[in-house]
């Protein structure tokens, strides 16, 4: 499996732009926390919608008639539905039953802009060679209800026929111009030949029942809003999977049921806030990242955002050609469960990336994490980067040259650029910069182990500005050429252990005090040249070992150094020229080789 992986991130990395893009400049944690909060809000608004409409749903209607659809043909037993050749139109609020099979035909509903219109599809299929199969053109809410058992069909036209060329609704097999509400336990096959599946210009919510859906276009689109409660849904689409595009509304909303999308673009896209709370989401977008030919100018994003992706739960498996998950704003992760392969980032926010919880496993990016600002105090990350693991950069940067600029501590920086580890445990397999934060980095708690780069052109530990270690368990393992320590100005000791010959991976690493206490261990799962050590309770002036286990222990383990913490920085073997070769916080050498 290691083969497989290896193989295929240096084929990324062949294959790859020069590199991808991110923002944050002039961001404040004033702003970051004004941007959760109204992104919080919105989503917390949204579920208040939605519960409405559930609530609203529940109210019995009046069971008004039971249509027959007989070929092209239909008949009616009851009030408030006309017919008109093969075209049956709903005219009144209330519960209406279908059974049959209607081909070449449509049915309507245009009730009063208040009222509620139950449409029961108890085994029906329903086909247009014109235009929609089911078109709520008006009422206050359309409920489509699955009866249980039943499978039913709905097929519109490859091309459409409007009364005007100014025309252009509907545009899907399921088309409603207000609120949709989708239930029941039966299932239902929907094939969107000429644009959409099901498409509501107001609320669209999926409340239960099994649902496939085929699109030429979009698989489900919510102008307003997409409200997924349970179900099982399985979309293919040619465009996004599912899509709310109102510019001031346009939200997401995953809650619960199986979701598994393959689509040509996004897999789940919104304009506003997108919010994942349960259920189980699969999506391959763009054809995942193995596609090699593909569009700069298109999107094939796995969750994606304009203003702000909230994770609070669920199970989210996503292989995309882009970002895995992405905003254009910001990105807060506090559980659930990620599984994530991308050709791009694996988890990008323009301006901030909150995690405090869950578990996210990037199996293949080319960045891991990546935002103006990376927040992580909590959850169970592991990721393996192609280039950077964790990457605070600023979108004016047109590509990877241009945000390397010098290396760490020899420029200033861009203060706003920031990388802030209180807590969490965090494994970064980089074959770029472990963290690359082009301003600061802060860590005060958590645990961040880092397998580093191979090449000398980049270091496990690459930042501009300043690093400042006050607490924590950090291992960073790489290449001497451009190595890093935390600064000076840190108020935790640590040390950088140099070899003087390149150390294969696989072996354990430990760091024990005069005592023989582990006080940490790496497994680097690369070659490296030099490890940088720091654990909470290391002190200037105390003895401490490193040693190398075959299996992890200190039963089989041999040491390599002994050695007194001298200062903030302590530097350990090597030789002379493999210290100057490093860019490092001009550590103080105090070491005892052992045979």
């Amino acid at each position: 499996m290691k083969k497989i992986a290896l193989f295929l991130i240096f084929t990324i990395l062949l294959a790859m732009l020069a590199g991808c893009t991110a923002s944050g400049a002039s961001v404040t944690q004033e702003t970051v926390q004004a941007a959760t909060q109204a992104a919080t809000q919105t989503a917390q608004e949204q579920q208040i919608s939605v519960e409405s409409i559930v609530q609203n749903s529940a109210q019995e209607l009046n069971a008004m008639a039971v249509v027959t659809l007989s070929g092209s043909s239909a008949s009616v037993e009851g009030d408030g539905v006309t017919i008109d050749g093969n075209t049956v139109t709903v005219t009144k609020g209330g519960s209406y039953t279908l059974t049959g099979t209607l081909e070449d035909g449509q049915i309507i509903v245009d009730a009063s802009k208040d009222e509620t219109v139950e449409l029961i599809l108890n085994g029906v299929s329903i086909t247009s060679s014109t235009t929609a199969a089911i078109y709520a053109k008006q009422s206050d809410m359309t409920i489509v209800t699955l009866a249980e058992g039943t499978e039913n069909v709905l097929s519109d036209a490859s091309a459409y026929v409007y009364a005007s060329a100014e025309e252009d609704e509907p545009s899907a097999a399921l088309y409603a111009k207000d609120d949709l509400l989708i239930r029941g336990t039966g299932t239902l096959y929907v094939y969107g030949n000429y644009q959409n599946g099901v498409t509501s210009k107001d609320d669209l919510v999926v409340e239960d029942g099994t649902i496939y859906i085929e699109a030429q276009n979009h698989g489900m689109r919510g102008k307003d809003s997409v409200s997924v409660l349970g179900s099982t849904l399985t979309i293919s689409a040619g465009d996004d999977g599912i899509q709310a595009d109102n510019a001031e509304a346009g939200t997401v909303l995953v809650e619960g049921g199986t979701i598994d999308i393959t689509c040509a673009h996004d897999g789940i896209q919104a304009e506003g806030t997108l919010t994942v709370t349960g259920g189980q989401i699969t999506i391959l977008a763009g054809g995942g990242y193995t596609t090699e030919s593909y569009s700069t100018d298109e999107s094939y994003k796995g969750l994606k955002s304009n203003t702000a992706v909230l994770i609070s739960g669920g199970t989210i498996n996503s292989n995309s050609l882009d970002d895995a998950i992405h905003s254009s704003n910001t990105v807060t992760i506090t559980g659930g469960t990620l599984s994530l392969l991308s050709r791009d980032d694996g988890i990008h926010a323009d301006e901030t990336l909150n995690i405090s919880g869950g578990v996210i496993n990037i199996l293949i990016s080319y960045e891991g994490l990546e935002s103006g600002v990376v927040n992580i105090s909590g959850g169970t990350i592991s990721l393996l980067a192609a280039d950077d693991g964790i990457n605070a950069a600023d979108a004016s940067a047109s590509g990877q040259a241009d945000r390397m600029g010098g290396f760490g501590g020899m420029s200033s920086g861009d203060t706003s650029l920031q990388v802030n580890i209180s807590g969490g445990v965090i494994n970064v397999n980089a074959y770029g910069d472990g963290i690359d934060s082009n301003g600061s980095v802060t860590m005060s708690g958590g645990e961040l182990y880092i397998s580093g780069p191979l090449s000398s052109a980049n270091g496990a530990l690459d930042y501009d500005s300043s690093f400042i270690l006050s607490g924590g368990v950090l291992a960073a393992a790489g290449s001497t050429g451009m190595a890093q320590t935390p600064g000076q100005n840190s108020t935790q000791p640590s040390v950088i252990v140099y070899f003087s010959q390149s150390q294969s991976a696989g072996n354990t690493y430990l760091l024990t005090d005069a005592s023989g206490t582990v006080l940490l261990s790496i497994t680097p799962d690369k070659d490296f040249e030099c490890i940088v050590l720091s654990a909470p309770g290391l002190k200037t002036g105390s003895s401490y070992a490193v040693y190398e286990s075959s299996d992890g222990t200190m039963t089989n383990a041999t040491q390599l150094y002994d050695f007194t913490i001298s200062g903030i920085i302590t530097s350990v073997g090597g030789t002379a020229q493999t210290q100057q070769n490093s860019w490092t916080q001009q550590p103080q050498r105090n070491d005892n080789r052992r045979p």
